[in-house]
């Protein structure tokens, strides 16, 4: 085979955690890939070349809506997709999805992918400029559905949403859970039983770290205590972001164990008992949260779409109330002091994942989407 598939996403760490593998996958099936992004880091896009992969700068402001910057973003994409001229699409967040999907429909006509990774604030929140905005991009969604594209979602309550507001008139929906997850690289370690709890996410308001922290005063207070290790990539370009001043000064107060941007989350998650995703908006299924329940932690999170995918409450984890640091707190205080259940989570976490998560599965879809799209 010899095709060319362009991958429009927004910035170019997220390509590398989360699309890499599947990107790889596909070039070894003979794809040509090419990748339009926002490169933030030399090194990323340097490795990605170094893999065969062409990669085309796209200055992509997340939380932007000056609609000046955005109508050059627009056209400078046209032009991108003119010269790359792929076989197939493949768009992956709200903004490429919006922004491929209006020129694809205006101007190419080409196969195309749009890949709902979570719906975010933009449907959950329910302020004022979010609901706003929400019915806006509804509108796009529904004008770029068609029969050559396919809605490829993480959960089934996306999916769901989408029907119910009509963007999937033409059938054209599917779910794919996750990322995929490499079950030999993740594999199943016993808890170090060492009383510590990882934080492990985008340095966002909304993944919950301020109800967590919250929820560790309540049961300092109780005699219950614990590490909170907290690891991950501090993420100016969102309006919720958390500044690296502030993580510096819980770690200064000795709040949290602060480790920067960790590579190794294989070694990372086995230096912990619990994974806690305290997340208040909607997710895919958090990438996070696969890991975790794939090396056999017990996890606890909230109760919201995308979480509820990878955690059956009781099960392998255990699902607290959003913005609820009472109940984090009691949730962490059970699995803290239960031993037994500790250990019962994430061997069921681990069945559920090799069931449901695996990179094979998640490649396999993908393929065969790509494949009934090239056929129309």
């Amino acid at each position: 085979m010899n095709k060319t598939l362009v991958f429009i996403i927004n910035v170019d760490w997220y390509f590398r955690l989360h699309w890499l593998e599947r990107a790889e996958y596909f070039q070894s099936l003979g794809y040509s890939i090419h990748i339009i992004s926002n490169f933030t880091d030399n090194a990323t896009r340097d490795e990605l070349i170094s893999k065969g992969f062409v990669c085309y700068e796209l200055s992509v402001r997340r939380k932007s809506i000056n609609l000046l910057r955005e109508l050059r973003s627009i056209f400078k994409l046209k032009v991108l997709i003119e010269s790359i001229n792929p076989d197939l699409i493949h768009c992956v967040t709200i903004k490429p999805n919006v922004y491929g999907g209006l020129l694809n429909r205006l101007f190419f006509n080409k196969p195309i992918i749009y890949s709902v990774t979570g719906l975010g604030a933009v449907f959950s929140s329910t302020s004022l400029k979010f609901v706003l905005l929400r019915r806006f991009v509804t509108v796009l969604l529904r004008l770029i559905s068609s029969k050559k594209s396919r809605f490829v979602f993480e959960n089934s309550e996306d999916y769901q949403l989408f029907v119910d507001v009509g963007v999937l008139k033409h059938s054209n929906g599917t779910i794919i859970k996750g990322a995929g997850i490499d079950l030999t690289r993740f594999a199943p370690s016993s808890p170090p039983m060492n009383k510590s709890v990882l934080f492990a996410a985008r340095l966002l308001k909304d993944k919950g770290l301020h109800c967590l922290i919250d929820a560790k005063n309540i049961l300092a207070k109780r005699g219950v205590d614990f590490t909170l290790n907290v690891a991950g990539i501090v993420d100016d370009d969102v309006s919720s972001a958390i500044s690296l001043h502030q993580i510096e000064q819980w770690a200064r107060e000795g709040v949290i164990n602060w480790l920067g941007n960790v590579q190794d989350m294989p070694r990372l998650i086995g230096e912990n008992d619990i994974v806690c995703l305290p997340t208040t908006y909607g997710e895919g299924v958090p990438r996070i949260l696969i890991e975790a329940a794939s090396c056999q932690r017990a996890i606890i999170t909230t109760d919201v779409q995308g979480c509820r995918e990878i955690v059956t409450h009781e099960s392998n984890g255990l699902l607290a109330e959003p913005r609820d640091e009472v109940s984090l707190a009691d949730h962490l205080q059970t699995l803290l002091l239960d031993r037994y259940k500790l250990i019962e989570f994430g061997i069921r976490g681990r069945e559920k994942v090799e069931n449901e998560f695996s990179q094979e599965m998640v490649f396999e879809r993908t393929h065969k989407v790509y494949n009934e799209l090239l056929r129309l």
